[in-house]
Protein backbone atom coordinates (compact mmCIF):
# COMPACT_ATOMS: atom_id res chain seq x y z
CA UNK A 1 0.00 0.00 0.00
CA UNK A 2 0.69 3.44 -0.66
CA UNK A 3 1.63 6.02 1.68
CA UNK A 4 -1.07 8.53 2.26
CA UNK A 5 0.27 10.99 5.06
CA UNK A 6 0.65 14.68 4.53
CA UNK A 7 3.22 17.50 5.33
CA UNK A 8 2.35 20.28 7.12
CA UNK A 9 2.18 22.50 4.42
CA UNK A 10 -0.10 20.03 2.12
CA UNK A 11 -2.63 19.79 4.82
CA UNK A 12 -3.21 23.31 5.34
CA UNK A 13 -3.48 23.65 1.19
CA UNK A 14 -6.07 21.23 0.67
CA UNK A 15 -8.27 22.87 3.83
CA UNK A 16 -7.82 21.15 6.56
CA UNK A 17 -7.55 22.63 10.02
CA UNK A 18 -5.26 20.90 12.52
CA UNK A 19 -5.64 23.50 15.12
CA UNK A 20 -9.05 22.41 15.85
CA UNK A 21 -7.85 19.19 16.75
CA UNK A 22 -6.55 19.44 20.56
CA UNK A 23 -3.56 16.63 22.11
CA UNK A 24 -3.61 18.14 25.45
CA UNK A 25 -5.28 15.21 28.08
CA UNK A 26 -7.81 16.84 29.86
CA UNK A 27 -9.32 18.31 26.02
CA UNK A 28 -9.15 14.52 24.52
CA UNK A 29 -11.42 11.56 25.26
CA UNK A 30 -10.13 9.11 26.87
CA UNK A 31 -11.85 5.17 26.84
CA UNK A 32 -12.51 2.93 24.20
CA UNK A 33 -14.86 4.79 21.18
CA UNK A 34 -15.38 5.02 17.83
CA UNK A 35 -13.42 7.60 15.40
CA UNK A 36 -13.44 9.13 12.19
CA UNK A 37 -9.60 9.42 11.02
CA UNK A 38 -9.91 12.57 9.15
CA UNK A 39 -6.32 13.83 7.96
CA UNK A 40 -2.97 12.63 9.05
CA UNK A 41 0.20 14.70 8.83
CA UNK A 42 4.35 13.88 9.13
CA UNK A 43 5.58 15.17 12.98
CA UNK A 44 7.77 17.74 12.56
CA UNK A 45 10.29 16.80 15.24
CA UNK A 46 10.20 13.28 15.70
CA UNK A 47 9.50 9.85 13.82
CA UNK A 48 5.81 10.01 13.94
CA UNK A 49 2.00 10.36 12.40
CA UNK A 50 -0.20 12.53 14.07
CA UNK A 51 -3.78 11.30 13.81
CA UNK A 52 -6.68 13.94 13.17
CA UNK A 53 -9.55 12.22 14.68
CA UNK A 54 -13.52 12.96 15.17
CA UNK A 55 -15.08 11.23 17.86
CA UNK A 56 -18.01 9.76 16.43
CA UNK A 57 -20.84 10.18 19.15
CA UNK A 58 -19.73 13.90 20.04
CA UNK A 59 -18.35 15.53 17.74
CA UNK A 60 -15.28 15.71 19.60
CA UNK A 61 -12.07 16.41 17.75
CA UNK A 62 -8.68 15.20 18.78
CA UNK A 63 -5.45 14.63 17.60
CA UNK A 64 -3.64 11.33 18.60
CA UNK A 65 0.34 10.14 18.02
CA UNK A 66 1.67 7.12 16.32
CA UNK A 67 5.25 6.59 16.62
CA UNK A 68 8.03 4.67 14.56
CA UNK A 69 8.71 1.61 16.49
CA UNK A 70 12.39 0.49 16.67
CA UNK A 71 12.08 -3.00 15.71
CA UNK A 72 10.66 -2.96 11.96
CA UNK A 73 10.38 0.86 11.44
CA UNK A 74 6.60 0.87 11.31
CA UNK A 75 4.09 3.43 12.03
CA UNK A 76 2.36 0.80 14.27
CA UNK A 77 0.69 0.70 17.69
CA UNK A 78 2.19 -2.15 19.63
CA UNK A 79 -0.14 -5.26 19.16
CA UNK A 80 -1.91 -3.50 16.26
CA UNK A 81 -2.51 -4.65 12.43
CA UNK A 82 -2.81 -1.26 11.42
CA UNK A 83 -0.26 0.55 9.90
CA UNK A 84 -0.75 4.46 9.97
CA UNK A 85 1.63 5.40 7.25
CA UNK A 86 -0.86 3.81 4.73
CA UNK A 87 -4.37 3.54 7.08
CA UNK A 88 -7.27 4.82 5.02
CA UNK A 89 -8.82 8.39 6.24
CA UNK A 90 -12.51 8.86 6.29
CA UNK A 91 -12.75 5.93 7.65
CA UNK A 92 -14.25 4.45 11.78
CA UNK A 93 -11.50 3.09 13.64
CA UNK A 94 -12.30 1.75 17.63
CA UNK A 95 -9.99 3.62 19.43
CA UNK A 96 -8.11 3.16 23.04
CA UNK A 97 -6.95 6.35 24.63
CA UNK A 98 -5.97 6.57 28.31
CA UNK A 99 -3.71 8.97 30.07
CA UNK A 100 0.01 7.72 30.79
CA UNK A 101 1.97 8.16 34.29
CA UNK A 102 3.24 11.22 33.31
CA UNK A 103 -0.25 12.74 32.46
CA UNK A 104 -0.23 12.92 29.04
CA UNK A 105 -2.45 10.97 26.51
CA UNK A 106 -1.52 7.60 25.42
CA UNK A 107 -2.68 6.03 22.53
CA UNK A 108 -3.26 2.09 23.20
CA UNK A 109 -5.04 0.49 20.55
CA UNK A 110 -6.85 0.55 17.45
CA UNK A 111 -8.36 -1.41 14.65
CA UNK A 112 -10.59 -1.03 11.53
CA UNK A 113 -14.84 -0.88 12.01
Amino acid sequence: MEKNVLTWNQALRMGYQPGLYPFIATLVPTGKFEAVLDFKVWARKTMAICCYFTQTETGIKFQLTVYRRKSDEKYMLEGSEIDFSTADVGCSYLVWVGINGKGKISFKSASCQ
